[in-house]
Formats: C-alpha cells, sequence, structure tokens
C-alpha cells in the first residue's frame, strides 16, 4: 500500500505530462481548500512538467475513461497519473499508457457513505491488482 502523501513524494521529473487527481489526493473528498504544503508541491510540480487536473466531480467524461485526456498533446511524452483510486486513476493510467503513482488517500473522516464505501472497495481491490 502507498505510504507517501502527494506532497510528500519526490518528483525528479522534468518535461512530463502529468495528470493529477484531486480529490483524496491533493485534498479530502469534498473538501474545497488545500494545504499550503500542498500548493507548495504543486508549484513545484508544476515549474518543470505540463500538469493537469482531473476529477470526476462534475465532468461528462469521467476516469478512467481516455477521453478524459483528450485535447492533451502526450505524443513522445512520458505520462504519469498521481492519484489515490486504483479503479479510477490506476485503470486511467493504464488506458493511456501512462505510469501510476499511488499516493497515500487524504481523509478527513467527513466523507459521505458512498465514498467511504468506494475507498474499501478500491482497496481491496487494490491490493488483488495492483503491485
Amino acid at each position: 500500500m502507498p505510504n507517501k502523501f502527494f506532497e510528500e513524494l519526490d518528483m525528479p521529473w522534468s518535461g512530463v505530462v502529468i495528470f493529477l487527481d484531486i480529490d483524496g489526493t491533493l485534498r479530502p473528498d469534498g473538501d474545497q481548500e488545500m494545504d499550503q504544503e500542498v500548493l507548495n508541491k504543486l508549484a513545484e510540480l508544476k515549474a518543470k512538467n505540463e500538469v493537469h487536473l482531473i476529477s470526476n466531480k462534475g465532468n461528462n467524461i469521467k476516469k478512467p475513461s481516455r477521453e478524459a485526456a483528450k485535447g492533451v498533446d502526450m505524443a513522445g511524452k512520458k505520462v504519469i497519473v498521481i492519484g489515490d483510486k486504483f479503479l479510477t486513476d490506476g485503470l486511467f493510467a493504464k488506458n493511456i499508457g501512462a505510469e501510476f503513482i499511488k499516493i497515500k488517500r487524504k481523509v478527513s473522516g467527513k466523507e459521505p457513505l458512498f465514498v467511504k464505501f468506494t475507498y474499501l472497495v478500491d482497496d481491496f481491490i487494490s491490493v488483488i491488482l495492483w503491485k
């Protein structure tokens, strides 16, 4: 299981296309604000790479569909997906031929029951399928 939050990752990349999940990765699901440490790490990442924030909330096209990356030029570039869920972020990475980095999920304890259930299912599946 992942043992680092997003802001704790070593990010030596430069010139990489990065898709970065929001809920559970940059902030707990349902929260509106991000910690300053997360914002600092995000700025560091954006300074050297092409970063795309991606969420399933409020979007018609959802991860893991490769259509969620529509309009992003990935030809000949290294592509990384960073997220907290194997069933959305990990499969999205697989569908677009990207590397997947699964991070430790941010939770507030105030997540709706459906979200908590989704986390349980994802954790179970990722133990079985994720390396």
